[in-house]
């Protein structure tokens, strides 16, 4: 099972210091690469600690202070320039559709590839490994709090398989959803099974 990797790529605040960089972090797992906020200078730490920023999948805006957002027209720019060709999915508070084509429209950006962007509340996203959902929150300017919830992964004790001779086959697709089956003429419970 893939680990879930959290890169605090920056932890300052308004001002950045000598050692900490405005408010961003990435969250990979499961083939995606979620940026939460992109202050200003993110893109270098991407290249400081050896990430590649054009694996990003998703980005999170939290609000539209400018220590949460200037480093996004670089990012893109360099985005751009790599030949990065994927769908980018942007999610934010309200107002993030109308500030993201200011934002975009200021600095010239040239669009090479689909850029969607969502303002969110609730669950938005969701795979089959995790989802993602958005909290209204009050800091002077729409606002939003991230939850990412991984979702729990029921797995065969393939020792009670033996235990109980019971051979592979379609029957355990079910246990794996946390049904009990039948086998052989015998019920056996999902939770016997699994863990």
């Amino acid at each position: 099972m893939e680990k879930i990797k959290i890169i605090f790529l920056g932890t300052s605040d308004s001002i950045p210091s000598a050692k900490r960089n405005h408010p961003a972090f990435l969250i990979i797992y499961q083939g995606e690469n979620i940026l939460v906020d992109c202050g200003e200078g993110t893109q270098r730490q991407f290249r400081k600690v050896g990430l590649n920023p054009g694996k990003l999948t998703r980005i999170l805006i939290t609000h539209w202070h400018a220590d949460h957002i200037l480093g996004i027209p670089g990012l893109l720019k360099t985005l751009v320039l790599s030949g990065y060709n994927k769908t980018l999915y942007i999610y934010g508070p309200r107002g993030t559709r109308f500030l993201m084509r200011e934002l975009l429209k200021l600095f010239d950006f040239k669009k090479t590839f689909p850029i969607k962007i969502q303002e969110v509340s609730g669950k938005f996203f969701e795979n089959k490994y995790f989802y993602l959902e958005a909290e209204t929150m009050h800091h002077g300017t729409p606002c939003n709090a991230y939850s990412f919830v991984k979702k729990e992964q029921i797995k065969i004790d393939q020792h009670k398989l033996k235990i109980h001779k019971i051979r592979e086959g379609p029957h355990l697709k079910r246990l794996k959803t946390g049904k009990s089956i039948f086998y052989n003429g015998k019920k056996y419970l999902a939770k016997n099974l699994t863990y």
